[in-house]
């Protein structure tokens, strides 16, 4: 199996560390098999340009869905997916996170009224010419290793738009129709609102849950952490990774965290992350290769 990228990293949103997408291109042989498809627990958007795809789902494979050129499918990190080519396929997939930077996200909103007990399920739909035009000029731009973020983000825009001209809100909702569940939304909800809270008693009560309520559901929906545990370990991921990569002051990174003083927000660091702001940010630099300004300390602006 081959395989190109318009980006090569995950596109991570630089307001929400928790949105992640990537577009690929994958050349898979004749009688290939991939085992899990979907093994990141991504949201896939898979869209078969050349071949035959036979695909099993959540590896039942007494229960195959064929997919021919010119036809998509969705897949929801709740599923497994092995997938077997019948011929040469090529395959471009839109791969994210729920929360993803803006297709999954507006999808959401688009299909807010609209409940599940209502949708139809819908396997496959076509891809129109229009839609046919975008992933064929999508892949040109993955064989020339573009690498422009501000690109990718713009394919994301236009790939949301061309569902909405080239399908109606029904065919939309039916496909996409697993992320219209209530442990989805409440995913949502909890991604949406955790970077303001910092008990795990205000995000319940923000994703408007009593304490018992939303730590069962967090439970069965976050890997069987409790919203605390869960809630130090993503604000640490977090914080680590805009000192490191990101150009925004310390301070500013403080503040939007809800830490009031520098000196509590060095101590949370060195006791979650294992170093002061300073070090981290100075780690990152040494990383990308960064000169490093060496007249004076790096303070919290």
């Amino acid at each position: 199996m081959e395989m190109l990228f318009l980006l090569k990293n995950l596109y991570r949103d630089p307001l929400a560390l928790s949105r992640f997408s990537q577009f690929r291109c994958l050349h898979i042989g004749k009688g290939e098999i991939i085992r899990n498809l979907n093994e990141n627990h991504e949201f896939q958007v898979c869209f078969v340009l050349k071949g035959t795809l036979c695909l099993f789902r959540d590896q039942m494979e007494s229960m195959p869905l064929i997919a021919v050129q010119n036809e998509f499918f969705f897949i929801s990190s709740l599923h497994n997916c092995k997938v077997k080519a019948m011929d040469e396929v090529q395959l471009v997939i839109h791969a994210c996170n729920i929360v993803a930077p803006y297709l999954h996200s507006k999808t959401i909103e688009y299909l807010q009224d609209i409940s599940i007990k209502e949708v139809k399920p819908v396997e496959v739909l076509p891809i129109y010419p229009l839609l046919r035009s975008f992933l064929d000029l999508l892949v040109d731009y993955m064989k020339k290793g573009a690498e422009i973020s501000d690109l990718h983000r713009a394919k994301e825009y236009e790939l949301f738009s061309l569902f909405r001209i080239c399908y109606s809100k029904n065919e939309v909702a039916s496909i996409f129709r697993h992320t219209l569940s209530t442990d989805l939304q409440f995913f949502v909800s909890v991604m949406t609102h955790y970077k303001t809270c910092r008990t795990a008693k205000k995000l319940a009560a923000l994703c408007g849950y009593n304490d018992p309520v939303f730590t069962q559901l967090f439970k069965k929906n976050f890997h069987g952490d409790t919203p605390y545990q869960w809630l130090q370990k993503q604000t640490s991921y977090d914080i680590e990774f805009k000192l490191k990569e990101s150009t925004l002051p310390i301070k500013q990174i403080m503040l939007d965290y809800h830490f009031k003083t520098f000196s509590h927000f060095t101590t949370y660091c060195k006791r979650n992350i294992g170093a002061t702001p300073n070090e981290i940010r100075k780690k990152g630099k040494e990383a990308r290769g960064t000169p490093l300004v060496k007249s004076h300390p790096v303070s919290i602006i």
